[in-house]
């Protein structure tokens, strides 16, 4: 290997077992220099060629098309390689990955083989493919995003919501049609019992839930404010949580210095939420354009909502009843096929009125979490550029990741960006996905995965090295 190489490989090659701080000052990692690499900031159509870019501990310190000179430092030539921000899924569900999704625990699952199948996908499907960090919205991984920011297991970050707060026959209430439902019911279902999602009803209830998601370490608060697809009991038309039972929730956030995301689909929801001080607009596949005008001249009025498109479910999965999730009933695939006929119209007026978005793939369980960054090239086929994409996924999630104010788990720097006062959150690959988006569903592009300053994939080495690590590590097979 070049020298260049092995330097990197080498810093890639950090342990991940849990240090002592005195330990962890002792081993830290040099800093690390990336040289002659072309950077996608996060946010620019056109990559800075041929840049510099200085790691430190887990923070990118400089960005210069100037030499940088760092004594000690570990150097990588990037030379033909594009340097991206680690990816951001804007809309992920951490625990619904069982094979049948939102259903999976009233019969066939716990809470302890739910975790089990998280973790799995949170590094096999997650952190290895490039997404470092998950705005889960609707469930509860917050003990799993607590044991991987101690070091205890890998995984990308995760901002979470806790549990979904849903009205009685809501999009959230997952109970069997038989289970009694209640937010401290002697007899609640698995779902409310690990704190997935909460069925809630009236201003007092909704304020209990939301108190004990932020009391929980939820970063913010996703509500229902009317049907969905992938639940039993609810239209795609109805309504979701009350004018009061809205006005509540986002009272008690902005009290917590954060905010409401919510689910909707139609006009009415949306209105209602736009009006109440929602910030993150889920789904709305079914709203008119007029409304997207009005989000369009409230975002430019205050900077402080935002649209967050989930591409590949709405326009492939609900592309046809056929290509539905298996897992979904007969009523719930006419609902998606009803969001698909929808998407294509609103995602372009969206667009082409230049609506501040994020993107989030509200892709779960086998089948569909493997495959999550199709959402992203998803996003190049409604339309959008291969930079805006990308920027969905990036530096415009780091914006809203921030929103969280004191709620926020990771506030010392920004997420998604390529500048100095960021996470080193951090993607190479061999290639261009401005020029071809198609790149990033090509593992073997993806050469360096970082997070926070240490390296979990890296094909840089020869395949034979101590510091080579794949994507997904090989099953041991025992005798």
């Amino acid at each position: 290997m070049s020298s260049s190489i092995k330097s990197v490989v080498f810093a890639a090659g950090v342990a991940f077992a849990p240090l002592s701080i005195a330990q962890a000052e002792e081993d830290a990692p040099p800093p690390i220099l990336f040289t002659n690499v072309d950077v996608f900031d996060g946010f620019s159509p056109d990559l800075l060629m041929d840049a510099n870019v200085l790691v430190e501990g887990n923070v990118i310190t400089q960005v210069s098309t100037d030499p940088i000179d760092m004594e000690g430092a570990f150097v990588i030539d990037g030379t033909g390689k594009t340097m991206t921000p680690g990816l951001i899924d804007m809309h992920q569900h951490v625990m619904l990955n069982p094979p049948e999704g939102t259903a999976a625990y009233q019969t066939r699952w716990d809470e302890a083989s739910g975790g089990a199948i998280a973790q799995h996908h949170l590094v096999n499907n997650i952190l290895m493919k490039g997404i470092t960090s998950v705005r889960d919205i609707a469930g509860d991984p917050l003990d799993i995003a607590k044991a991987i920011d101690m070091g205890l297991i890998p995984g990308p970050r995760i901002v979470s919501s806790g549990g979904a707060i849903s009205q009685t026959g809501g999009h959230g209430d997952w109970a069997g049609r038989n289970v009694p439902p209640g937010i401290i019911a002697e007899h609640a279902d698995v779902t409310q019992a690990s704190q997935n999602s909460w069925t809630v009803d009236g201003p007092d209830e909704v304020t209990k839930a939301v108190r004990l998601n932020l009391r929980r370490g939820a970063g913010f608060i996703k509500v229902m404010g009317g049907g969905g697809v992938s639940s039993e009991f609810d239209p795609l038309d109805i309504m979701g949580l009350s004018e009061e039972e809205v006005a509540k929730a986002v009272e008690i956030a902005a009290d917590n210095g954060t905010y409401v995301a919510v689910h909707a689909y139609h006009d009415e929801s949306y209105e209602r939420h736009l009006r109440l001080g929602t910030r993150s607009f889920e789904h709305g596949f079914l709203i008119s354009e007029d409304m997207v005008k009005k989000m369009v001249a409230k975002y430019k009025e205050t900077e402080d909502i935002v649209w967050s498109f989930q591409c590949f479910m709405s326009v492939n999965s609900f592309g046809s009843y056929e290509s539905m999730p298996a897992f979904f009933t007969h009523e719930q695939k006419l609902k998606g096929v009803r969001v698909g006929e929808g998407v294509r119209a609103m995602s372009k007026w969206m667009n082409e009125y230049d609506m501040f978005t994020i993107g989030g793939s509200d892709m779960f369980s086998p089948g569909l979490v493997e495959k999550i960054k199709e959402d992203i090239t998803c996003n190049v086929d409604a339309g959008f550029t291969p930079a805006q994409a990308l920027k969905h996924w990036t530096g415009n999630a780091g914006i809203v990741m921030a929103w969280s104010g004191p709620k926020n788990p990771y506030p010392s720097f920004h997420l998604g960006r390529i500048a100095p006062e960021s996470y080193a959150d951090i993607l190479l690959w061999d290639g261009n996905p401005l020029e071809d988006i198609n790149l990033i569903l090509d593992e073997s592009k993806l050469q360096l995965v970082m997070k926070d300053g240490r390296a979990y994939k890296n094909t840089l080495a020869d395949s034979d090295s101590i510091m080579y690590r794949p994507a997904v590590s090989e099953p041991k097979v025992y005798p």
